[in-house]
């Protein structure tokens, strides 16, 4: 145990030698290193020079402001010229038109009307500038073409075919100037095209029209005609109840008479033969020949002074007669009356064996009648409330026939207008056979060369927009409330050092663009001038919260304070300086206003000291 204990003591003490060696040989190294560092500033010391460099400023009178200045690079808009024609509408309104006119009938007339209407709408609908260059050239409408001068049969009457295009990018163009100059036969082209769809719309509104009052005489008719059938609808009512009960009346009287002789006939029969055995004549039965109201009267005539008497049947015309000439002899008298009772007789017979025969078709046609008065009255009832709903809803039907009936003339009269005005923008836009240019501005793209026809899907030319020249900067929270958008600001580029530039606050964002601070995106569209800026310029914006105008002012790194006083070194005239005490008041932090102990014009010197290595 002794011997392991002082083998471990001899380890510990060898480390610690060693770690006192490795301490020494570290500060000797840090010493020398301290020494050659020490030597080497001494040297640069002797090698520095110092000298004084003096500017001159000189004092001003203006405008002093101080406010909240951030950073922010300028942004130039641009504008785009398009093509503001759709002549391919104008095209299909009239082939449309053609078609239509062809047809005589009215339904061709409404078909040719609708196609129109609504071709006409889709050509008033691409009137005005696009937004944008659409991309692809991939329809055949839009097919740029190389020989369209040369008359190629690609280009199509509804195109508008480049001559020469008068501009190149970079150019500098004011609104008015010739951009584009087009072939006349492409314009004469096109006119014809509007012009067509003007004569089609025409055409088209005087069909509406037709239509129209042809609509409106039926309209009328049909009113009239209700108003009429519901004033006789009550009487004709009344009248068909009537006829059904007579036709009931009467079958109900031949039914009665039927049974009525059935009862009553056979006694008359008996008494009748009685009568004629009485008289001595036959009672067979045989068809008279006599029935008419005449028998009985001829009869009583041939009685002559015998006072015979002749007896007619009442149901067949016969009537009895007294004769008041003096007849023959009495036995012609007794013969004529058997004949007549014999004739009566079979009269009798005959009407009984009708009745019999009669009395079961007589009974069903009263059944008829009687059903067919129930089924038609409720049929006269159904026909008078009908005839009465059309007559109090008269008014209502011929509301509802006549709303609207003036929509396809509107439509007529729209479409008509909209081709008018296509045509117009026709004349103003290309009519002269020129595209001008619609704003002022630098060229930055130009869409076409010549020969091409003119599309809606590719813009003509861009233009630098002047009066959309902006910075978008980011305002901190606690900064936003002092801003407004109308707010004059001014802008400071790195690439004008010293100029100002003026500028208004056009829009404040309400959401935070901000992630670690919380801030505001605020646009500025600079004003004035603008020609000289270029897109992607350094800019710092100060929004003004304090502002001193017509002062008077110098750099603030002219003036010396000592103590409570302020002191300028003045540049006489006879380029000796003076030690001048002033009186400062507001700064921008770059200025200082000068209240006293200069005037407008005076130099003052500002001195600094500039160290150079030999």
């Amino acid at each position: 145990m002794a011997d392991k204990e002082k083998k471990q003591a001899a380890v510990k003490s060898k480390l610690h030698k060693k770690k006192i060696k490795k301490a020494i040989i570290s500060i000797i190294l840090i010493g020398c290193i301290t020494v050659i560092v020490v030597f080497n500033v001494n040297n640069k010391k002797d090698d520095t020079k110092t000298e004084t460099v003096t500017k001159e400023n000189t004092a001003k009178k203006g405008n002093l402001t101080v406010g909240i200045t951030e950073s922010g690079t300028m942004e130039i808009g641009s504008i785009t010229q398009s093509y503001e024609l759709d002549t391919s509408s104008v095209g299909t309104s009239s082939s449309s038109s053609s078609s239509g006119t062809s047809s005589s009938g009215s339904s061709s007339s409404d078909s040719s009307n609708k196609s129109d209407a609504q071709g006409m709408q889709n050509m008033g609908g691409a009137m005005g500038m696009a937004g944008g260059q659409s991309g692809s050239d991939s329809s055949s409408s839009t097919t740029k073409t190389t020989s369209s001068l040369s008359g190629n049969e690609s280009v199509s009457d509804s195109d508008l075919v480049i001559k020469k295009v008068c501009i190149t990018s970079g150019q500098n163009v004011k609104k008015g100037d010739t951009i584009l100059k087009l072939t006349t036969k492409s314009v004469l082209n096109v006119r014809k095209l509007y012009k067509a769809a003007v004569s089609s719309a025409k055409l088209s509104l005087k069909e509406a029209k037709v239509d129209r009052d042809s609509d409106k005489l039926t309209a009328e008719y049909e009113y009239k005609e209700r108003i009429a059938a519901g004033k006789s609808a009550k009487t004709t009512y009344k009248a068909t109840l009537q006829s059904l009960d007579s036709a009931v009346v009467t079958a109900q009287n031949n039914y009665n008479t039927a049974v009525s002789g059935i009862k009553t006939l056979p006694s008359k029969i008996k008494n009748l033969k009685k009568k004629i055995k009485k008289a001595g004549g036959s009672t067979t039965v045989y068809k008279s020949t006599s029935t008419n109201q005449n028998t009985g009267s001829n009869a009583g005539n041939n009685t002559g002074n015998m006072n015979g008497t002749g007896m007619g049947d009442d149901k067949n015309g016969g009537t009895s007669g007294t004769g008041t000439t003096a007849g023959s002899t009495g036995s012609q008298s007794s013969s004529n009356t058997v004949t007549i009772m014999q004739q009566q007789l079979a009269s009798y017979q005959q009407q009984l064996s009708e009745y019999k025969s009669n009395l079961k078709n007589l009974k069903s046609q009263l059944k008829s009648a009687k059903k067919a008065r129930k089924t038609g009255k409720v049929s006269a009832k159904k026909t008078y409330d009908a005839a009465m709903l059309q007559y109090s809803n008269a008014k209502t039907l011929y509301n509802v026939a006549m709303d609207g009936i003036d929509d396809d003339v509107k439509d007529a009269q729209e479409t008509l207008k909209d081709a008018q005005k296509a045509l117009k923008t026709f004349e103003k836009y290309a009519g002269t056979g020129v595209i001008k240019a619609e704003c002022s501005g630098t060229v930055t793209s130009v869409g076409y060369e010549d020969g091409e026809t003119l599309s809606t899907d590719t813009d003509i030319a861009t233009y630098m927009n002047s009066d959309a020249v902006t910075t978008s900067v980011s305002v901190a929270q606690d900064d936003i409330s002092e801003i407004e958008v109308g707010d004059t600001v001014n802008i400071s580029l790195s690439a004008y050092e010293g100029k100002t530039f003026h500028g208004k606050v056009t829009s404040i964002s309400t959401t935070s663009s901000g992630t670690s601070t919380v801030s505001y995106p605020v646009v500025v569209t600079m004003t004035g001038d603008v020609s000289s800026i270029y897109a992607g310029m350094s800019a710092d914006v100060t929004f003004v919260t304090k502002e001193v105008k017509d002062v008077l002012y110098i750099s603030n790194k002219a003036v010396e304070t000592e103590g409570t006083k302020s002191y300028v070194t003045k540049k006489n005239s006879d380029a000796s300086t003076t030690k001048t005490q002033v009186k400062t008041g507001f700064s921008d932090g770059h200025n200082v206003q000068i209240e006293s102990g200069l005037s407008e014009g005076d130099t003052v010197l500002i001195e600094s000291r500039v160290s150079e290595l030999n």
